[in-house]
């Protein structure tokens, strides 16, 4: 009878111990290891509360910042294109379908919130039945160069493979947990099966679905990320995936604790084209466009927004994002006024520039109504709409919350916030009027019409029109709160490219570009002082560098929050 490793048992130890581990580290319920809460528990604050993972840090008195607190400690499980990138590179195989995961928990538009991620019994069953899976692909003795079914051979394979695995070396005992699995080599006479039962249980390990944060204690009670730690944090947040063997070799002489090197590693990991993939992850999660294949939209009333042409849309707003970054100025002001847009053939037609072109992004002159870079892009204007309409209320919400980081209370509870139905005989525009005359709507919505109404133009397919219902779109609005929602401040807008070239020069939305950075880099969003300073560091630095995004990027992991974490219970007054 041939042995075949048991998912079931993988099943159950993924959850059993997966589930103990979380983004926060408490002291008040301790998971296997001695940090982090129990299975079951949900995130906490520092004091082992319930929390909310989607409420940033409140606003109160003015934080006074001298310097950087210390980072918080987190275990971060790995996203599902995460995983999927990182089990390519480990075996050496395609990349798989993980499409039976569970969909990440999304806070604040990030799927990588180290708060929100808790493991349940669909992922334990899934992550048990892709280890099995792919590891019956390879052959174990592509990972070790000895004959397998020696004791010395499988602790090797053991140390090699577990080492890449779980992005640090394994103890001891971990070994002889590991190794004692080639036993089942007994049933069938064939070291590879129990060479590949030790690289499925690697798989199915929290150690490797998880990435650490945790650092060792240090005399002042603060905790400091070990080379391995920082080795695996770099290559995540720029390629998505394992560390290279550049930055294993580096972690081994324990080289990264030196920030200069640090920065050295970032530098050549943006400069690497595998930089592309990662950045463009962020770049759709804070403009809100990766729901953007999935979207659903009337193909009677739009026919053109085919398949095709979605894909054509984000790879439209990666391309663009990577000429700015990488062949144009890098600055984060082009991003907002490029007089340029760059399309394939599919896009050339949509956009209405004429047929021709290849599958090949090109950059060509922007028509006036095109002006603008990110914030009229097609991924962009289809993402914020409904299904057969437009929506100048998602649309002035995309601006406030992802570009100016400014929150609006929610409704009142009385508030009637059923959208106006469809009327042939009005635009858009006309049906929302209420929420300006209507005293209840227009206390926050004064905020969001005025600079939802200028994308108008853009249907809900992020097609151009001038007209809808045989009536002329009008265009005009008005940003209230130009700097801040309190200052005061009006300015006109006569269509978006106001908008536009505001947002290109604004301090508020440089500001808020480096906040979103950092909850991206971090995996959390701000929850307290120490948070909030250094996402000011982070800011200032931007500010000084005349918004260098490359510059930006780098920043983020050369801070002493990044290299430097605190207890759970020690939070900046």
């Amino acid at each position: 009878m041939r042995f075949r490793s048991p998912s079931s048992l993988l099943s159950a130890l993924v959850l059993a111990f997966a589930t103990a581990c979380t983004g926060l580290l408490g002291e008040a319920a301790a998971g296997p290891d001695g940090v982090g809460p129990g299975p079951g528990d949900g995130p906490r604050d520092p004091g082992g509360n319930p929390i909310d993972p989607s409420d940033p840090v409140e606003p109160g008195e003015p934080i006074v910042c001298e310097g950087e607190a210390p980072g918080r400690r987190s275990l971060r499980l790995l996203t599902r294109d995460e995983y999927r990138a990182t089990v390519a590179d480990l075996l050496g195989i395609a990349a798989p379908d993980v499409d039976s995961f569970p969909v990440e928990t999304s806070v604040r538009g990030y799927d990588n919130e180290s708060n929100a991620q808790l493991v349940t019994g669909r992922h334990a069953d899934a992550y048990a039945s892709a280890a099995e899976t792919l590891v019956a692909t390879v052959d174990p003795a592509r990972f070790a160069a000895c004959d397998l079914s020696s004791s010395d051979c499988q602790r090797q394979l053991v140390e090699a493979f577990g080492r890449r695995a779980f992005r640090r070396p394994l103890a001891s005992d971990e070994v002889d947990r590991y190794v004692a699995l080639f036993a089942s080599d007994l049933i069938v006479g064939d070291a590879r099966v129990g060479a590949r039962l030790a690289m499925e249980a690697m798989l199915a390990s929290p150690s490797f679905l998880y990435r650490s944060e945790v650092g060792e204690a240090q005399a002042d009670g603060t905790f400091a990320l070990t080379s391995w730690e920082i080795a695996t944090a770099l290559s995540y947040l720029f390629w998505g995936t394992m560390p290279d063997e550049t930055l294993f070799a580096l972690a081994e002489s324990d080289s990264l604790r030196d920030p200069a090197i640090i920065e050295r590693e970032a530098r050549r990991m943006l400069d690497d084209p595998r930089s592309e993939d990662a950045v463009a992850a962020f770049v759709s999660r804070w403009l809100g466009t990766t729901r953007l294949l999935g979207t659903n939209r009337d193909a009677t009333l739009f026919p053109a927004f085919t398949g095709p042409v979605r894909e054509s849309m984000l790879a439209e707003e990666r391309a663009f994002v990577r000429h700015v970054m990488f062949e144009r100025t890098g600055r984060f002001s082009e991003l907002f006024s490029a007089d340029y847009v760059m399309v394939d053939a599919n896009l050339r037609t949509y956009y209405g520039l004429g047929a021709g072109g290849s599958a090949a992004f090109d950059r060509v002159s922007a028509p006036p109504e095109r002006v603008g870079g990110l914030l009229v892009m097609g991924s962009v204007m289809a993402s914020h709409a409904h299904s057969n309409e437009s929506s100048p209320i998602r649309r002035g919400l995309f601006v406030r919350d992802r570009l100016l980081c400014q929150d609006l209370p929610p409704p009142p509870a009385d508030a009637d916030t059923t959208p106006p139905g469809l009327d042939p005989t009005l635009t858009t525009r006309e049906r929302f009027r209420r929420h300006t005359d209507d005293p209840v709507c227009s206390a926050c919505h004064q905020f969001i019409d005025g600079v939802g109404f200028p994308f108008e133009r853009f249907d809900a397919v992020g097609a151009y029109r001038e007209q809808e219902n045989g009536l002329a779109i009008d265009t005009s609005g008005e940003l209230i709160g130009v700097e801040a929602l309190s200052d005061g401040a009006r300015l006109a807008l006569a269509g978006p490219q106001e908008l536009a070239a505001q947002i290109a020069e604004s301090d508020t939305a440089r500001d808020c570009m480096a906040r979103q950075w950092w909850r991206w880099a971090r995996g959390t969003i701000e929850r307290d002082a120490g948070d909030a300073c250094s996402v000011r560091a982070l800011a200032t630095r931007f500010e000084e560098s005349g918004g260098d995004l490359r510059d930006l990027m780098v920043a983020v992991v050369t801070q002493p929050s990044f290299r430097i974490r605190r207890a759970a219970e020690e939070v900046a007054p």
